[in-house]
C-alpha cells in the first residue's frame, strides 16, 4: 500500500481503530480529528514492518508520522484490512510523538 491508498482511505471514512486506541480517545487523550489530521498531512510512511497476526491485506503495518489538529507531531501504526465493504484502515495504536 502507498501512503496515498492509505490517505483516502481515512479521507473517505474507511478506517476503524483499536480497543487500546477507543481508550486513548474516550480518556481525552486525543480525538478522531487527531487520527484524520495526522494522516491527511503525513508526507510518507515512515517504516513498514511484517504484520506477525497476518490480519491485514499485506502482511504489513504502516508507520505514520503527521501533526494533529493542534499542529504536534503525532504517531500512528496501523494495517490494510478487509470488512463487507472492502478495504479499510486500522489503527493499531496512536499518540503524541515524543
Amino acid at each position: 500500500m502507498t501512503l496515498e491508498e492509505i490517505q483516502l482511505l481515512v479521507l473517505k471514512g474507511r478506517y476503524n481503530y483499536s480497543d487500546k486506541v477507543r481508550t486513548f480517545i474516550e480518556e481525552g487523550w486525543y480525538s478522531e480529528e487527531d487520527l484524520e489530521c495526522c494522516l491527511r498531512n503525513a508526507t510518507k510512511i515512515q517504516k513498514v514492518e511484517k504484520d506477525e497476526l497476518k490480519t491485514s491485506v499485506d502482511e504489513k503495518k504502516y508507520v505514520i508520522f503527521g501533526k494533529d489538529i493542534h499542529g504536534c507531531v503525532f504517531y500512528t501504526c496501523g494495517k490494510v484490512k478487509k470488512d463487507d465493504e472492502g478495504k479499510l484502515y486500522f489503527f493499531i495504536t496512536a499518540h503524541k510523538a515524543d
